[in-house]
């Protein structure tokens, strides 16, 4: 049990402040004889530490011992301690004016009252634009601007600070005992208010950033049910399709009307049409339970996929499918865990967040591994008469490049944590980074590191069997691809599906089979290349076959020898921009 969970059991009505959780009385003194001392109890979700400050009651310890003593079981990993965001957020520098009677009257023209506007606290700029501020704890936190006219065709709708924090238009207005309404835009937010839906919010930059939830992460789970208000078109519908995944440990309800958005269906059918589609919203049934004639038909070529740069592996596979699980094989020491570290890189590349587990590198080493790939031709080296040998380097200037390009988009599930090799751990933390960082691809490196609750050789295999099982189930629910690595029974010859370690459901139930295996010195020349990446198994293409690489052993980086060693990652092309964030950060005094 998490803290979240642990507050709405027992901690019943709360709020929270800072890092605390602060219900309204003690679990343990209720407020006295009377419960007339409110508001004495603190649980912070950060330190793993509560108190209350009542002098007759003085209950503190660990969130361990609160959960025990409530008869719950603690989670042995507090991922909220362990993952937080990094990011810091500039304050908005625009002063939010009085509202002018131009924004006024047309905000009214779209059916918002005075009343409404003064609640949200909505103002204008100096160029008389409408400003909707975000506050968070009573800060102004965020702005979004609009014009305060209809808009002219082609004319951009809306605007925002940049480098300001995305949180939820309307926070401070919410009470924890309702429930949360959620819509896509700050009038939306305005008419839900207008028709007597409480708790209603919208999204700070529309239907594809979903940014906010990383940032509003706590202070969401104060709200179960949730309700989605999402515009009537394709891309409100997708965004509502998203949150029920990002939300799915929540109760969610679905707004459904016939008009474009809840502001529109405020205008042509007034506030009763508002609130009542709001009150014969659906709550949806047990996550994954679908109507099979609802679903869309797959077009393949949309299914989203990530590229490898390997130009025969991605033209036999179509790419790494979301929703599949790829296992790669091989004997030890062959090159699986450098090819994956380089396909963690170009998952990046593509866009996409990472996050990986590796059971037999430590935190720093690995990171010094995909410095070295990302690096490529910028490394520099020495000769260390002790080793006897170069060792490389990278210069601070391109190290900190890579790092603030990577940053935020690559974590790594750190193998020095308690329990971090056991199986539940390590799926309990890729379903975090998935709902909180949206993170796509997965990397487990490897099968046999990850501990199994069993001791019986037999039954050490079916929970092998049992945990990739769960994998799969991961990379359907929340539509991303997971890489897994599982070793050879066999260390000679030629390798096959039914050659890896353990049984065969590891090779079944994954979508695709690769291995890996160096060429032997005197197949080098004719084959033309050090090691041979080979398809064993393609679910989706169908397609196997194989394809030569090279091996760099100063960039750690495998390459098509045709193409050569000269992959340059992006974050060699945008020097400034990403100098100029990483040093924001770095420049910061963390005391």
């Amino acid at each position: 049990m998490d803290h979240w969970t642990f507050a709405n059991r027992h901690l019943r009505p709360y709020k929270t402040k800072g890092d605390e959780i602060i219900p309204r009385l003690c679990p343990y003194c209720g407020g006295g004889k009377n419960g007339r001392d409110i508001e004495t109890f603190a649980l912070n979700h950060q330190k793993n530490i509560f108190n209350c400050k009542r002098g007759s009651c003085g209950k503190s310890g660990t969130f361990y011992q609160l959960c025990r003593d409530f008869g719950e079981e603690s989670d042995r990993l507090d991922i909220h301690t362990s993952y937080n965001t990094r990011r810091t957020y500039k304050k908005p520098e625009t002063e939010v004016k009085t509202l002018t009677s131009q924004a006024e009257d047309y905000l009214k023209l779209r059916k918002i009252s005075r009343g409404t506007m003064e609640a949200y606290g909505i103002g204008c700029d100096n160029q008389g634009n409408i400003t909707f501020p975000y506050y968070e704890n009573g800060e102004l936190t965020f702005i979004k601007f609009r014009p305060a006219r209809k808009l002219q065709k082609g004319e951009r709708k809306a605007w925002r600070e940049a480098d300001t924090k995305p949180i939820l238009f309307g926070m401070d207005l919410c009470n924890p005992e309702y429930p949360l309404c959620i819509f896509e835009g700050e009038i939306d937010a305005l008419s839900g208010h207008e028709a007597g839906i409480p708790n209603s919010v919208s999204v700070p930059s529309g239907a594809e950033d979903l940014t906010w939830i990383d940032t509003c992460y706590e202070w969401l789970q104060q709200f179960n049910p949730i309700y989605l208000y999402g515009d009537n078109d394709e891309p409100g519908r997708e965004m509502v399709q998203k949150l029920i995944v990002k939300l799915s440990d929540c109760r969610l309800y679905v707004v459904e009307h016939d008009y474009k958005d809840a502001n529109e269906l405020l205008y042509r059918e007034g506030k009763e049409a508002v609130k009542l589609a709001y009150d014969k919203a659906k709550e949806l049934p047990v996550y994954g339970l679908v109507n099979l004639a609802d679903v869309v038909p797959l077009d393949i070529n949309n299914v989203p996929a990530v590229k490898s740069n390997i130009p025969g592996l991605d033209s036999l596979t179509g790419g790494f499918l979301m929703g599949d699980l790829s296992v790669w094989t091989g004997k030890r020491g062959e090159g699986k865990s450098t090819l994956l570290g380089q396909l963690m890189l170009e998952a990046i590349e593509c866009g996409e967040k990472v996050c990986c587990y590796s059971g037999e590198l430590r935190a720093d080493r690995f990171q010094y591994w995909i410095n070295l790939q990302a690096a490529g031709k910028e490394i520099k080296s020495y000769y260390d008469d002790y080793r006897q040998r170069d060792i490389y380097y990278l210069e601070k200037s391109i190290l900190d490049r890579i790092k603030a390009w990577y940053d935020q988009e690559f974590w790594l599930y750190d193998n020095a944590i308690a329990q971090a090799s056991e199986e539940s751990s390590i799926l309990k933390v890729f379903e975090y980074a998935a709902k909180r960082y949206d993170c796509k691809v997965f990397l487990i490196d490897n099968l046999m590191t990850a501990r199994y609750n069993t001791d019986i050789d037999v039954n050490y295999y079916r929970a092998q069997s049992n945990f990739v099982g769960q994998l799969v189930e991961f990379a359907n629910k929340y539509n991303v691809h997971v890489h897994l690595v599982a070793h050879p029974r066999k260390t000679s010859g030629s390798l096959d599906n039914d050659d890896v370690s353990g049984t065969a459901d590891i090779t079944n139930r994954a979508a695709n089979v690769f291995s890996l295996e160096r060429v032997k010195e005197g197949d080098k020349l004719q084959l033309g290349c050090d090691s041979v990446l080979k398809i064993l198994k393609n679910r989706s293409e169908g397609a196997t076959g194989f394809i030569g690489l090279n091996y760099c052993p100063i960039s750690r980086r495998l390459y098509v020898p045709s193409l050569g060693n000269n992959r340059e990652y992006s974050w060699a092309k945008c020097e400034q921009e990403i100098l100029r964030r990483w040093n924001d950060y770095s420049s910061e005094d963390p005391f």
